[in-house]
């Protein structure tokens, strides 16, 4: 991870949506968004690729009617585990480590606050 401009973005939005304890205002049509860009952002990124289908089914979730709050907070767990073992993984790369230890702390206190 690293490599692309734009999961530098999608890395920089989704700690800015996160921020601050802002998380309680994140929308399913927010989410959606972030998801969306995301799954962009990662096209063509193998070091990544077992993050697309949590991504996607967190994505159906947030569109069902009414959205499935348990299920969305394991999938946003999940979400918090793998990305510290990206965080962690030896191909890491120097300032992304910590932008993604941010990121998972932020998954992981959205999840718990659910």
């Amino acid at each position: 991870m690293g490599t692309n401009i734009l999961e530098e973005r999608m890395l920089e939005d989704t700690l800015t949506t996160f921020r601050d304890g802002h998380q309680q205002g994140v929308t399913p049509a927010q989410g959606i968004m972030l998801i969306d860009g995301w799954l962009q952002a990662m096209e063509g990124d193998p070091n990544i690729d077992h993050l697309k289908d949590d991504l996607n089914a967190l994505r159906g979730e947030l569109q069902a009617t009414p959205p499935n709050a348990p299920q969305i907070k394991s999938l946003m767990g999940t979400l918090a585990t793998k990305t510290q073992q990206v965080a962690e993984a030896p191909n890491s790369e120097g300032t992304w480590t910590g932008s993604l230890e941010l990121l998972s702390k932020a998954l992981r206190s959205f999840s718990d606050s659910l």
